[in-house]
Order: structure tokens, then sequence, then C-alpha cells
């Protein structure tokens, strides 16, 4: 619903509008795992913590041969939407015959960067070096990082 407001005065009248402005949408790494093997890879999940969906598509995720222009960025792929407090899992360690980024997580530790399709860096974090069992999480789900002892890929961290 929009108002229109007059006064006396030879000023433009002012247009008020009742409608509340637009939620921004918060897309975060929520959750890394590097201590995959060939049968269940590295993975990085993204939190949407905004209360609408999302479409990731285009977004980039990528280490420090991304950012150095060594090697490309890892592209999510076109349609991809994170529904509304939602998860999606970024699987690294893909054969470069079917991703060329060559991305991967560091068992010891590293750095990854996440940037919107725009170019605009969204996030970063740099990770520890973990055990099998253990992930970097926010806990919980959008909050602080640190190192946890329960794997909760795709659903939420608490």
């Amino acid at each position: 619903m929009t108002f229109i407001l007059f006064s006396c005065s030879r000023e433009e009248p002012t247009l008020v509008s009742s409608t509340p402005p637009p939620e921004p949408t918060i897309i975060k790494m929520n959750e890394i795992y590097s201590r995959g093997v060939v049968t269940d890879p590295d993975w990085i999940e993204i939190y949407n913590e905004s209360s609408v969906a999302v479409n990731i598509g285009g977004y980039k995720i990528y280490d420090i041969g991304g950012q150095a222009g060594t090697k490309p960025k890892m592209v999510i792929p076109a349609g991809m939407v994170v529904p509304a407090k939602g998860f999606f899992v970024v699987v690294t360690d893909i054969p470069t015959t079917t991703d060329p980024s060559g991305f991967g997580l560091s068992s010891a530790g590293e750095e990854v960067w996440l940037e919107d399709a725009t170019g605009k860096l969204i996030d970063n974090v740099v990770f520890p070096a973990m055990e099998t069992t253990q992930t970097y999480a926010r806990v919980p789900d959008g909050g602080a990082w640190k190192l946890t002892n329960t794997i909760t890929r795709g659903t939420s961290n608490r």
C-alpha cells in the first residue's frame, strides 16, 4: 500500500510506502569437513540465514589457488536454490574431468572463500586441521566457528 502526502508548500508530494523493505539474504559457509576419502569426499556446507529462498547459482567457492588466479574457482551450478534457513552442501575433491577448478580442502587446514554471482566476497574462513570424526562448524548455525565432534552435514549445527 502506498500513501501520497500533500502539504501546502510547492514541494513535490512525498511517497511513503507501508511495505517493509525486503529482508537481506545472508548466505554463509556453515560447516567444513576436510578429512574425506574417495567414497566420502570433503565438503563445505552453505547456510541461508534469511527467511527467503536464495538462488546461489553462479556463486563461486575457492581456496588459495582460486584466490591467486592459478586455477579456476569452483562455480555452483545455475538454478541451485537454498531454502529459507536451509542448507546446501558443496562436495569438493571432484575429479578435474568433471570440475576444472581442482578445488579440494587440505586436511592440514587452510583458507576458503565464497563469493556471489557478481564476484562480491560474501564469506571466508581459515579452518584448522581436524580429525576424521570432526568438522569446523558455526554453532549455532551462522554463529561463531568452532571445531566440533559432531558431523551434521546438511542439517542444523546445535
